[in-house]
């Protein structure tokens, strides 16, 4: 459905600071009498914000009818077929400019499957920024039902339960690799300025889960404790997908930070279109916009250089090598720390 995002009642429902001011909000919109109209703005005020929900309810299902529709539901989304992409990436890996590169080229909708909102990145402003970016099935459902398909753009453990909804759901992944090092002072750079401007409130931790302080400490401590709060995801990441990827229907797409996003960009498109089953014209659409970027387009890049991980010395090298070292049986770790 579009929705005009200036029309004053969404702008109010954008702005609504509390549950209770937005079910008020729902309730004002439940009370309208033109039909037509009323259900426009419970529709749209509901994908606007999750809490959007009125006091009242016109019918309220029991919980077989609750589960009958869930099931509807879940069979229209599996038995449809369109594009579903989800690039999958630790942060700092270049997955923004990925996921952006590949909804453009190929008329995809870009969604968020943490949970069902309008804008991609409005879970963080319902506070859902440091959560575990799993699937959400109800954000998952409407975005396999969307007959634009969709990219989705998480950071995303792989796990017996992904598997089997991506079985389900003919879900493919596209994932990202750079080298650990570089990831961690590209993150080290990329908090310190998002966090700047709210370093001595709740705020900075409320994003971040770093401690309070951490901008003003020295460069070893800042990485010590960004590694205590960022290294485990690192860890599990290339673990849980070197442990499931083989058991996926479709093998996923990994990505080289260095040797593909930093490479000969017609060589990646030509990758990706082959993986995705396209053909000549749209290698050369997606070809074009991963070229923009470096013609200085509107895409979000890391423009960090290879190698900068080398500043990473000391205890906290040592601690990023012996994290992945415990779990050298599943895989080479040498290509991401080198």
């Amino acid at each position: 459905m579009q929705i005009d995002l200036k029309d004053p009642f969404i702008l109010e429902i954008d702005g609504a600071k509390t549950v209770d001011a937005t079910r008020a909000l729902a309730d004002k919109a439940a009370a309208i009498e033109d039909a037509s109209l009323r259900q426009r703005l419970l529709l749209a005020g509901s994908y606007v914000n999750p809490f959007f929900i009125p006091r009242k309810s016109a019918q309220n299902l029991n919980s077989v009818q609750a589960l009958y529709a869930i099931n509807q539901v879940r069979a229209s989304a599996a038995n449809t077929t369109s594009e579903r992409i989800i690039v999958s990436a630790p942060m700092k890996t270049g997955s923004t400019f990925m996921s952006q590169a590949l909804y453009i080229a190929f008329g995809l909708r870009p969604v968020n499957l943490m949970m069902l909102t309008m804008r991609p990145f409005d879970y963080a402003l319902y506070g859902a920024a440091t959560r575990t970016q799993e699937i959400d099935e109800l954000a998952l459902l409407h975005s396999c039902l969307l007959p634009t398909g969709y990219v989705a753009h998480h950071h995303m453990l792989c796990s017996p339960l992904l598997i089997r909804q991506a079985e389900l759901y003919r879900l493919k992944f596209v994932l990202l690799k750079r080298n650990i090092f570089d990831c961690f002072v590209s993150l080290d750079d990329f908090w310190l300025k998002y966090l700047r401007p709210v370093a001595d409130t709740d705020e900075a931790y409320r994003r971040s889960l770093l401690p309070p302080g951490w901008v003003g400490l020295g460069d070893e401590d800042r990485m010590h404790h960004l590694l205590d709060a960022s290294l485990p995801f690192y860890v599990n990441y290339h673990t849980s997908w070197a442990l499931w990827e083989s058991h996926t229907a479709t093998p996923p797409l990994w990505i080289s930070y260095e040797k593909d996003l930093l490479g000969d960009k017609r060589l990646l498109s030509a990758k990706i279109c082959d993986w995705m089953g396209r053909g000549k014209a749209d290698t050369e659409k997606l070809s074009n916009e991963l070229v923009r970027e470096r013609d200085g387009g509107q895409y979000h890049f890391n423009q960090g250089v290879a190698g900068r991980g080398k500043a990473i010395q000391g205890r906290n090298r040592a601690r990023i090598i012996e994290a992945f070292a415990a779990y050298r049986d599943l895989a080479d770790w040498s290509e991401i720390l080198d």
